[in-house]
């Protein structure tokens, strides 16, 4: 539990640092670039630390998607709560490390960028609409994670448990990235779904779908704390919500990954 709790933490600084940082280096620029640059950059980086980080820790970076895995039985309570710490945690670290290795933002001193670097409403948007935008984005990235990350197969050798006894299998869902399932091609899938979404719902509700990404730079700054229940809810909602939906339109057929069918041998070659 401690290492898969320590790689969440890293794995979200190093997400937060890097998406942050794209931000920051874009508003220090004379020429700022376009939306198109925040997409590809969180699409890279989100592929990079999946891939990573999958077998550590699942390579959450969102309290929502961990929200979504507790709820739907994917991730213990006592676990969950862990990720939620720590990714809160490790985006606060990664606001202030953004402020030793950056100068300045806009214009400003270093003392700035966790100003420049809170998501909120936008004030031509209504609270409901930002609510819902914010709802509609964690539910198509949670969905897609829901769809692609996780294989859901039937161990029907026999479990050896840790306190040596032994029990007939049962239906496990484990996440992988095994190349021979749908499920190995998950982090692509995933980054590019993180990448488009960032083009979608900035000038509403600020494009969170993350409310770590909201939490770091508002405690550091101490701004944009007026909304902040908006991310927390509405992100966990549309978690929830597609985390079920997904269960609910998921054919039952067994995958045959690599993965499984290594642990089955495992399984079957241990002392009975």
């Amino acid at each position: 539990l401690i290492r898969a709790i320590a790689g969440e933490g890293l794995v979200t600084f190093l997400f937060m640092f890097v998406v942050m940082a794209i931000s920051v280096n874009n508003g220090r620029q004379s020429t700022p670039e376009n939306l198109v640059l925040g997409c590809l950059g969180t699409a890279l980086v989100s592929v990079a630390l999946i891939y990573s980080f999958a077998d550590v820790s699942g390579a959450h970076f969102n309290p929502a998607v961990t929200f979504a895995t507790m709820v739907t039985g994917k991730t213990s309570v006592r676990k969950g709560l862990g990720y939620i710490g720590i990714q809160l945690f490790a985006t606060v670290f990664a606001t202030l490390a953004l402020m030793a290795v950056f100068p300045g933002v806009a214009g400003q001193s270093a003392a700035a960028i966790p100003a420049y670097l809170t998501v909120d409403v936008n004030n031509e948007a209504h609270l409901a609409q930002a609510f819902f935008m914010e709802l509609i984005l964690t539910f198509i990235l949670v969905y897609v994670i829901f769809a692609t990350a996780f294989d859901t197969v039937d161990t029907k050798a026999t479990k050896i448990h840790a306190d040596g006894t032994v029990s007939g299998g049962q239906n496990m869902t484990i996440y992988t990235t095994s190349g021979n399932t749908k499920a190995g091609f998950a982090p692509i899938a995933i980054g590019f779904t993180l990448g488009f979404l960032t083009l979608i719902g900035g000038t509403v509700s600020g494009g969170a779908f993350n409310p770590a990404r909201v939490f770091g730079p508002a405690l550091v700054s101490g701004n944009a704390w007026d909304n902040m229940w908006l991310y927390w809810i509405a992100d966990f909602a549309g978690a929830a919500l597609a985390g079920h939906a997904q269960a609910f339109f998921a054919h039952e057929a067994q995958q045959h990954s690599a993965a499984i069918k290594t642990n089955k041998a495992v399984v079957k070659s241990a002392p009975q």
